[in-house]
């Protein structure tokens, strides 16, 4: 067993560009609750559309790739995240599948509610 790849959606509440700026500031994401510990390496950014990234942990290596798209008042997010476990993991990685959906699904609602927290301040401001 080895890589196991996760293809999610999500649709967040404001525009693209911004959507786009929150993700690739390496600074902004690390204060993402779940991922304080991870930082984001961005790759093949295409201003407002798309890019790819990598964090590594001890235990496993995720490589995810965004695109964005503008629909009505909101951005869609899609997102294909591969989660390549590290160490004795890769023998357990079939095994812990569900474990990685749900950290995925974690993570992106983290990230998501972070980002309209973001955009809710600076609309105060």
């Amino acid at each position: 067993m080895g890589t196991i790849e996760i293809n999610s959606t999500v649709l967040i509440p404001c525009g693209r560009s911004e959507v786009y700026a929150f993700c690739v500031d390496a600074q902004a994401r690390s204060a993402v609750p779940g991922q304080e510990g991870l930082m984001p390496q961005f790759k093949d950014l295409v201003t407002d559309r798309s890019w790819s990234e990598t964090m590594e942990s001890r235990t496993e290596t995720i490589t995810c790739s965004y695109v964005v798209y503008p629909v009505a008042d909101s951005t869609r997010m899609t997102v294909t995240a591969q989660y390549a476990p590290k160490g004795l993991g890769r023998m357990f990685s079939g095994a812990k599948e569900g474990a990685y959906r749900k950290q995925e699904a974690a993570r992106l609602a983290a990230l998501k509610k972070a980002l309209e927290r973001q955009v809710r301040l600076g609309k105060k401001g």
